[in-house]
């Protein structure tokens, strides 16, 4: 284990400035991958969670809620992948996934979401991110960055659609919904390009 100790002078004071070690560097990189496979089991999770419950909001008669959980569930689908080609690339075991989720009705479901959603993007990924950071692994932050950045996205999608049911506005509700194939962005209107990645639009998966 090493440190690195810089010393300036101010005034004719010595301030220590402390560098990452070594072994925090390595321990960083190890609980990154980590961090990285649990992530996949949660993105995995959600895809089987949100194709149930778009055959669920199906039979409900929500067809437009349907067709939003099948472009999120192809958006945590993205992430999966790069969250996968991340543990291949570190030489890591990609685990096997059986997801475990309730089905509910749509507006319990959508409740639900949103916690979760909220809690992806506002602690779990952003956790995920310092360490990534401290071990300077730049294709893990920037797939976990993709990630965290989307699943905002779909907290607001959520929360408008629950919003949108409980108001009985269910009319408001996008018929068209737009994924990028590179970062999972989700839209229901296009851009030129993804805010995230640049990836043309006319590469964009449409759902409608």
């Amino acid at each position: 284990m090493c440190c690195l100790l810089i010393v300036s002078c101010d005034n004719g004071k010595k301030t220590p400035e402390v560098k990452t070690t070594t072994k925090q560097h390595m321990d960083a990189e190890t609980k990154t991958i980590e961090n990285m496979q649990v992530a996949y089991k949660g993105e995995k999770t959600a895809i089987a969670k949100y194709e149930a419950f778009s055959k669920k909001a199906e039979e409900e008669g929500y067809h437009n809620i349907a067709l939003l959980y099948n472009a999120v569930s192809a958006a945590e689908n993205i992430h999966a992948n790069n969250h996968k080609a991340v543990i291949e690339d570190a030489g890591a075991t990609v685990p096997i996934i059986i997801p475990e989720y309730k089905v509910k009705t749509t507006k319990e479901n959508l409740h639900d979401d949103i916690d979760g959603e909220a809690y992806e993007a506002k602690t779990m990924y952003p956790d995920f991110l310092k360490t990534a950071e401290t071990a300077n692994n730049q294709i893990a932050f920037l797939s976990l960055t993709y990630a965290m950045q989307t699943e905002l996205k779909h907290k607001f999608f959520f929360e408008k659609t629950l919003g949108d049911i409980n108001s009985n506005t269910l009319n408001s509700i996008p018929s068209k919904y737009f994924v990028c194939p590179a970062c999972g962005n989700t839209y229901s209107t296009a851009p030129k390009h993804c805010d995230f990645s640049l990836t043309d639009r006319e590469k964009f998966i449409v759902f409608e």
